[in-house]
């Protein structure tokens, strides 16, 4: 082999690495950021609900992250408020809905 083929097989290699290499950075930047588990959507719920001092609330995580809360009657609109920003400031929670019902709720300690 002399050097024209040896230099033509470099150059072709090259630019095949050069390709894989856009290629899989395309193929990784396509798929989504890693989603939060139900079970540590529910962690960092119980987290932020506590360290905001919510007491009267319900709440249900679907499988696919969805977080529906329920807040009692007798939990103060300031901190439902509240805990509603840092659960919505949370990365791991995505998709979140509540709502102040007419019933008093007992306390969730």
């Amino acid at each position: 082999m002399d050097w024209r083929n040896a230099w033509r097989l470099h150059s072709a290699s090259a630019n095949f690495c050069d390709e894989m290499k856009h290629f899989l950075l395309t193929f990784l930047l396509s798929f989504p950021a890693w989603a939060a588990t139900p079970a540590e959507i529910e962690f960092t719920m119980q987290q932020i609900l506590a360290r905001e001092g919510v007491l009267f609330v319900d709440y249900s995580i679907g499988g696919s992250g969805k977080v529906i809360l329920l807040f009692g009657i007798n939990e103060p609109d300031w901190r439902i408020e509240k805990a509603i920003k840092a659960l919505q400031s949370h990365p791991d929670i995505k998709d979140l809905t509540w709502v102040k019902t007419d019933t008093n709720f007992c306390p969730i300690r």
